[in-house]
């Protein structure tokens, strides 16, 4: 069975943690030397050994300028009795935090391994207020919230104090000279309210938003205007002129998430819970952003069956995953219209796709982990040990002493969001500590975990379903070559075992996704991809043939009208004896010849369409059972085939006179 290997790293020196020395998935810091108390770490030095083959170090050092020791343990001592209200990974090995008291946090790494950290100061005494609820960083621009005040503030840098960052080079902390503080007020309620803010990619217009059930617990002032009652503001942020509230919303829902989008810079993107007698579901909302003013374009509702607590939308800003209170997840693909159910061990809390969009994270309950793939289906994890256990969940509770809880986890991808090479997920505690979670992708996937490595690995495993729930949601138009990789994957895979109803059925599913997809394809991809897929399903005819399943690959031959391919049906059903289908075969080859040099018609060879009867379960007529080329019927007996000839010509001669080619 498929499952992520991966290694929990601590970034912190606390004893309290209480590592084993055994569990050699896990890795901490000690201050230097020993550990306080050499009785409880019984293989402390096979331990450090194993670690430093690796590359890895036990202690960290404290010489000049970084001390990146005593650094370290400031942080520490900032996130006991702070919180992480937001994270940025400036690059693949530098990350950024924003804590609740306006201290900016910068992390920079060597591998899983911390080699800087820069605690800087310089924002604290210069805020509207003291307490962050939200933070967006930027290389220009750092967007907060307060608690205490209903106002956004916008700090913008000079290009000296956020130059890109090179591996090894010093972080500079900023400078009260380069920094200009500017601020907006928003409606809504005065103190106590928790608001959110989101950023552009442009970073020229901004958003603050937040739920209604804060809204109505708030103070109000003694006479509310209408805007007070709003919950989505729309912020232009322009260097010269600040910050300006543009316009503002009432959401319809109770908004669970509001962003931007990634492909439409224009475009915001929320989720909203419907109130009132609407019944369980979500809303999905779309905003655009035109002449300083915002208009709601679309709305889907999604039907749940339990309230969500969570939610993430996939990079492609076409699926959406939300996490229910039942401990269910519902993936919605708007490009198919489709819901997935699938169960979960606990009620999420919290998840995150990986850039790639093959996986998402998510956490819950105890701080366990889950991973899940695009499909919906589980895979499993486990942490690197001498006998790997996967698990549906990884319990976090078994490899370290934590009591603070979960507070949030975000992939290590860099400013562009590619996937390339992703492999860190970082975790954050209330409390402390900081932690990473680095997954082994090994070498069969090169380091990668997209679709195709996920599938192929899934193949690997023998499990041809779960790869076809990848296969089926992967996008012809913005993947091609992904998508056709996948589906030659998985019919090259079925195609070298033996035939029988399951993997028939499979084979089925597998060229259904290009011939009859749930969504249409776009002609682009038809014109790409159509002969080369029309090979596989012309492979398929003679692996239908070589088992004998001699009416499905007839159907097949139809759609395909390919006038070799029934010559090839009526030799190998002559030789096994069934002369009627041998005699019919004949006259449609015979038929199709004619029409090719009549030039009555055009010789159709590799249709997309294929398969009015044999891609889209279309029934023939005196044939109650479905017995089309993809039907998971076991092949009859000769005795059956004997006792059912006369049926079997009328539903043959059925077929001819009512037989479609549908053409994309």
């Amino acid at each position: 069975m498929a499952f992520c290997l991966a290694e929990l790293h601590l970034w912190s020196t606390k004893n309290s943690l209480q590592v084993k020395d055994t569990d050699i998935g896990t890795y901490q810091y000690y201050d230097k030397g020993e550990p306080a108390n050499p009785l409880e770490h019984h293989y402390y030095n096979e331990k450090l050994q194993y670690c430093e083959a690796r590359g890895y170090s036990r202690t960290l050092k404290n010489s000049r300028p970084e001390k990146l020791r005593d650094s370290l343990k400031e942080l520490e001592e900032l996130l006991q009795s702070n919180t992480c209200v937001h994270t940025r990974w400036r690059s693949k090995y530098c990350c950024q935090m924003m804590l609740s008291n306006g201290v900016l946090a910068t992390v920079t790494l060597k591998g899983p391994q911390l080699d800087q950290v820069c605690v800087d100061r310089t924002l604290v005494g210069r805020l509207p207020a003291n307490t962050v609820t939200d933070a967006v960083l930027s290389d220009r621009l750092v967007l907060l919230s307060f608690l205490e005040q209903s106002q956004v503030a916008g700090i913008y840098l000079n290009k000296k104090s956020q130059d890109s960052l090179e591996p090894g080079r010093r972080t500079d902390k900023l400078s009260s000279s380069e920094i200009k503080v500017m601020c907006v007020e928003v409606g809504g309620p005065g103190g106590g309210l928790r608001r959110r803010v989101a950023l552009s990619r442009l970073q020229d217009v901004a958003l603050c938003w937040w739920t209604l059930d804060e809204l109505s617990e708030g103070m109000w002032p003694w006479t509310p205007a209408d805007t007070h009652k709003n919950n989505l503001f729309l912020i232009s942020c322009s260097p010269t002129e600040g910050l300006k509230v543009l316009c503002s919303v009432r959401t319809t829902g109770n908004p669970l998430d509001c962003c931007f989008s990634h492909l439409q810079h224009y475009q915001m993107l929320t989720v909203e819970l419907p109130t009132g007698p609407q019944g369980l579901s979500a809303v999905t909302c779309v905003y655009e952003c035109a002449r300083g003013r915002l208009h709601r374009t679309s709305i889907t509702s999604i039907p749940l069956p339990s309230l969500p607590l969570s939610c993430s939308r996939h990079p492609c800003e076409t699926t959406l995953l939300l996490g229910l209170r039942d401990s269910s997840l519902v993936l919605y693909d708007q490009r198919r219209a489709v819901s997935v159910l699938a169960s979960c061990p606990v009620p999420p809390s919290y998840m995150a796709w990986h850039p790639a969009g093959a996986v998402a994270i998510m956490v819950g309950g105890q701080e366990e982990v889950m991973c899940f793939d695009v499909g919906l289906a589980p895979l499993n994890m486990a942490l690197v040990a001498e006998e790997a256990a996967p698990a549906a969940t990884l319990r976090l509770t078994q490899h370290l002493n934590c009591s603070g809880g979960l507070a949030g986890l975000q992939w290590g991808a860099g400013l562009d969001g590619g996937p390339e090479g992703t492999d860190t997920l970082t975790l954050v505690f209330n409390g402390g500590p900081l932690a990473a979670l680095k997954f082994r992708l090994g070498a069969l996937t090169g380091g990668q975990l997209g679709h195709v490595e996920l599938l192929q690995q899934r193949l690997r495993c023998g499990q041809v379903r779960e790869a076809l729930g990848i296969l089926e949601a992967m996008d012809w138009s913005t993947m091609g070559d992904k998508s056709y990789q996948g589906l030659s994957s998985v019919t090259n895979h079925l195609l070298r075992l033996p035939l029988n109803a399951d993997r028939e059925a499979q084979l089925e599913a597998a060229l259904r996704v290009f011939y009859a997809p749930a969504a249409p394809l776009s002609d682009t991809a038809i014109l790409e991809y159509r002969e080369p897929v029309t090979k596989y399903a012309r492979r398929l005819f003679h692996h239908l043939l070589r088992h004998q399943r001699f009416e499905k690959a007839f159907l097949l031959a139809v759609d395909l009208e390919a006038r070799d391919l029934f010559m090839d049906l009526h030799y190998v059903a002559g030789d096994k004896g069934e002369v009627v289908l041998a005699d019919v075969a004949k006259r449609k080859a015979n038929e199709i010849e004619a029409r090719a040099i009549a030039g009555d018609g055009v010789l159709q060879r590799g249709t997309s369409a294929a398969c009015g009867s044999s891609l889209s379960h279309r029934e023939p007529d005196g044939d109650p059972k479905g017995t089309g080329p993809f039907s998971s019927d076991n092949p009859p007996t000769k005795k059956e085939q004997r006792r059912r000839g006369e049926v079997s010509i009328m539903a043959v001669r059925g077929l001819l006179a009512d037989s479609r080619i549908l053409q994309i």
